[in-house]
């Protein structure tokens, strides 16, 4: 069973790392809407209505999976100072604590999100303003990454340093 469990966690680390790396090649998406938008304001003098839209929903879908590739590389940010002082059955403590706490948080995300992006489905939603772009499409990326997350939170959790020996 143990190693079923890994397999599956393989697998999960796997599918997190290729949707972090493409996930990264927004942030040049992100770049390229930005400098047009600035050469045609101040260039041609002739602002975009989709230039703030487009980026705030890439944004919003880096934002989701760069946490999950954060989280996948052990580069999420701790308080080392102290936690390194503590007693291995502590810090053990800690663990638990913290797997309890984004067990939580992102079970009520995927719960709340998985509502949210139902209902933006149903309804067919759009971004308000002059520029309208479906928002189901991104609402329905919430509950998918905070799955993902929980599944990385509890390999972190379970496998810990062990995972670089998958």
């Amino acid at each position: 069973m143990k190693g079923e469990i890994k397999t599956l966690f393989k697998f999960i680390d796997f599918i997190s790392e290729k949707i972090g790396v493409s996930v990264s090649l927004l942030v040049l998406a992100m770049m390229g809407v930005t400098t047009f938008e600035v050469v045609a304001r101040y260039a041609f003098d002739s602002p975009t209505i989709w230039a703030w839209p487009i980026n705030k929903q890439l944004f919003g879908v880096f934002i989701l999976f760069a946490g999950i590739y954060t989280l996948l590389n052990g580069a999420h940010l701790r308080v080392e100072v102290l936690y390194n002082r503590f007693p291995p059955r502590i810090k053990s403590y800690v663990g638990v604590i913290g797997l309890l706490a984004l067990m939580i948080f992102i079970g009520v995300l995927i719960w709340q999100g998985g509502w949210m992006a139902f209902n933006s489905i149903m309804s067919r939603e759009f971004t308000q303003g002059a520029f309208k772009i479906p928002l189901y499409v991104f609402k329905t990326f919430i509950p998918i990454a905070a799955f993902l997350f929980l599944l990385e939170g509890l390999a972190n959790f379970l496998y810990g340093k062990e995972r670089s020996n998958f």
